[in-house]
């Protein structure tokens, strides 16, 4: 604990990983359960007598296939493009970070706003819905689990990683409690609504207070107190 409290600007790395990884997790769990949800909202209920439990089971599998395969390669895509320069950017893990959330905000925004005429587009409300795992995958998902060992000094990053990890968990908590009551009170629309907007207080998060020292070589052999030699460059 001693490490822990003589680890520089503390608190404002705790919201940068901690922080930001609640808020992902109260996204990413909250909607893989509210995906029945917009599912039957796009192709219609199959809570119908008609429909027996074989049916039941084989139209949820395939809607979470249908989203699985727009979403899964977000993971590639991510694998693919950090650490590379692409339009003169360098693709950090800070960046697509930030890149993730900025689009699960426009897209959680659009959705919320033309929830009616969507439903009226089913394969373009999939799509989109779909869209905001693919952005889920290619960046928060991947990054939150990095940071922690970028961020913190080796003396009490493994302590901290699990803070922040716990954090997640209670934001996972949190979503999967939190989204169906939501949506009773104020409507599936207003659910996509929020999610833009703690999307957006993600991004805030990790542009403000995810910052990883620049990996120093010039006094890598000199001593032995060099925590900060073994960090990546994230600008």
């Amino acid at each position: 604990w001693t490490a822990i409290r003589n680890e520089p600007n503390l608190i404002q790395k705790l919201l940068g990983t901690a922080g930001t990884w609640f808020l992902f997790d109260v996204l990413f769990y909250g909607n893989t359960l509210f995906q029945p949800v917009v599912m039957e909202a796009a192709f219609g209920s199959s809570s119908s007598p008609a429909i027996d439990g074989p049916d039941k089971i084989r139209k949820a599998s395939t809607d979470s296939f249908i989203l699985a395969c727009i979403a899964l390669p977000g993971y590639i895509v991510s694998a693919i493009v950090i650490g590379r320069k692409m339009c003169r950017l360098s693709q950090t893990p800070r960046y697509v970070q930030m890149q993730g959330f900025v689009a699960m905000g426009i897209l959680y925004a659009t959705i919320g706003a033309s929830w009616d005429q969507l439903r009226q587009i089913p394969a373009l409300l999939v799509l989109l819905y779909g869209l905001t795992f693919f952005f889920a995958n290619y960046g928060p998902n991947t990054t939150t689990f990095v940071f922690p060992s970028l961020v913190y000094s080796p003396s009490c990053r493994s302590t901290l990683n699990g803070i922040s990890a716990a954090a997640g968990k209670l934001g996972a908590l949190l979503g999967a409690t939190f989204f169906e009551p939501a949506s009773d009170a104020f409507g599936d629309s207003a659910v996509m609504l929020i999610c833009a907007g703690i999307s957006a207080l993600a991004f805030v998060l990790t542009s403000a207070f995810v910052q990883i020292p620049t990996r120093n070589t010039n006094n890598s052999d000199s001593d032995g107190d060099s925590d900060s030699d073994s960090r990546t460059t994230v600008q």
